[in-house]
């Protein structure tokens, strides 16, 4: 007779009851979104670290804080010169004419870039100029002039390394400064300037004037086209010293607010030869004397001005200049423009001679 085996029983004590037979079933559920997150969030922690900050440039808060000091040089053999400063990203600030040597300290975020332009003025074209910049007192960059251009630039970081052999430029004084401009709205009468000044050898008669012709230093008057030089005749001595003479043109007179006023038409005259026989924006006018006169009967005034400037290769930093308006009875007034350099105060009396002498002719 086959006897059948039975299913055997298995038996366990409480204490031997599996561990993860006891948990509940939604503790799984819980445990798996907890570790579900970690994992999102490590993950996310671990991009930005990788990716960074868009506004972040790679530098640490402590070196965006750092900052250093930057020097601007610019020297050379003008007297003055235009000046642009500012970062090599192309954020300019032009400083306009400034008197050389220049030298100027201001304080940088460390990797900042930085930009010194020194370029020759439109007249004074030619010479040499050198840009240097310093970065905590220590040459980083320095750049010359060449006989083709006329300008020198500075362009970089102040990061860059100190180039070695490079001495600071020695800042010798440069030209004085010019003084404020001052205009006379009164009458103040021309000095009677001391001094022998010139022989008179003749007279010259133009434009309905006649005056005193120089001898001395002085070369022989000569005529003028006003078409090419604006006046009708010229007379030249030493160290840019001048006479001319010619009837006020209509432009002057509609400077001078086209009424004939002799006085407005005589700072007109001024005006202009100040805008274009001297430097562009570095030529201030200083009133010495306005005054009105009477030529031969005929009313006339005459307005006498320092001005002051500074042109590469003139020494002189200041002319004597006289314009007398006479109204000779024409349609326009006549004039005599009058140039006396500082360098050759001889010549100054020679003004004097020159006022006395005019007649209407």
């Amino acid at each position: 007779m086959t006897q059948t085996s039975q299913p055997r029983r298995e038996f366990h004590s409480g204490r031997g009851k599996k561990t993860f037979d006891r948990i509940p079933g939604g503790f799984y559920l819980v445990g798996a979104l907890v570790i579900l997150f970690e994992v999102v969030m490590l993950g996310a922690v671990g991009l930005a670290l990788a990716v960074g900050d868009p506004s972040d440039d790679g530098a640490s808060p402590d070196k965006e804080s750092r900052r250093v000091e930057v020097t601007y040089i610019a020297t050379g053999d003008h007297l003055s010169v235009n000046l642009t400063v500012g970062e090599a990203n192309g954020n300019h600030e032009p400083h306009g004419v400034v008197i050389l040597p220049y030298r100027k300290t201001v304080e940088l975020a460390a990797g900042a870039d930085f930009y010194l332009d020194v370029r020759s003025r439109e007249d004074q074209e030619g010479g040499t100029l050198t840009c240097t910049v310093l970065v905590g007192g220590k040459v980083v960059q320095q750049a010359h002039s060449t006989p083709g251009s006329s300008s020198a630039t500075c362009a970089g970081s102040t990061a860059d390394a100190p180039q070695r052999g490079i001495p600071v430029p020695t800042l010798t004084p440069g030209a004085s400064p010019l003084p404020e401009e001052r205009r006379l709205t009164g009458t103040v009468k021309v000095p009677d300037y001391p001094g022998e000044g010139s022989p008179v050898i003749g007279t010259v008669t133009d434009s309905s004037l006649e005056y005193a012709e120089l001898g001395g230093t002085w070369d022989r008057s000569k005529t003028l086209d006003p078409v090419f030089d604006g006046f009708t005749r010229k007379q030249e001595g030493r160290q840019r010293a001048l006479v001319k003479s010619t009837q006020v043109d209509e432009d002057i007179m509609a400077a001078a607010g086209g009424t004939g006023e002799l006085r407005g038409v005589a700072g007109a005259v001024m005006d202009e030869r100040r805008r274009y026989e001297y430097p562009r924006d570095q030529a201030i006018l200083v009133d010495v004397a306005s005054q009105p006169l009477k030529v031969d009967g005929h009313d006339a005034w005459l307005l006498v001005s320092e001005i002051h400037f500074h042109k590469r290769g003139v020494p002189s930093t200041m002319d004597l200049n006289a314009v007398l308006v006479v109204d000779t009875g024409r349609v326009r007034p006549s004039v005599l423009w009058v140039v006396l350099p500082e360098t050759n105060k001889k010549l100054w009396p020679d003004l004097n001679t020159l006022v006395a002498s005019v007649q209407v002719r």
